[in-house]
């Protein structure tokens, strides 16, 4: 059985769910570390679904080359005074995916 319908589901689903956050929205999350930073060079839905659908080896790519990670701490430190800021963003759960809005 092929897992193509389901991953397609899943990929309309966060494209339908992705969207601009400001600190506010994430900063449970971050708090309970379940927030991760996808690189702008992969697509925050696609990372979405990899997740979604325990795709590791796509994962672990990413994180072997710094394409998904941990937000440092100096982010951490500085989220929460850029006040202005906004990220894109995904639930995947028990993950928050966020991703540099682009200029």
């Amino acid at each position: 059985m092929s897992s193509m319908p389901l991953e397609d589901a899943i990929r309309t689903r966060l494209t339908s769910l992705a969207g601009p956050v400001p600190f506010a929205d994430i900063a449970d999350h971050l708090e309970r570390d379940a927030v991760f930073v996808v690189a702008s060079t992969v697509s925050l839905v696609e990372c979405g679904v990899a997740v979604a659908m325990d795709d590791v080896s796509r994962v672990e790519a990413w994180v072997a080359t710094g394409e998904l990670r941990k937000p440092s701490r100096a982010e951490r430190d500085a989220w929460p005074n850029e006040t202005t800021r906004r990220w894109m963003a995904v639930i995947v759960q028990p993950f928050v995916l966020v991703q540099d809005l682009p200029d």
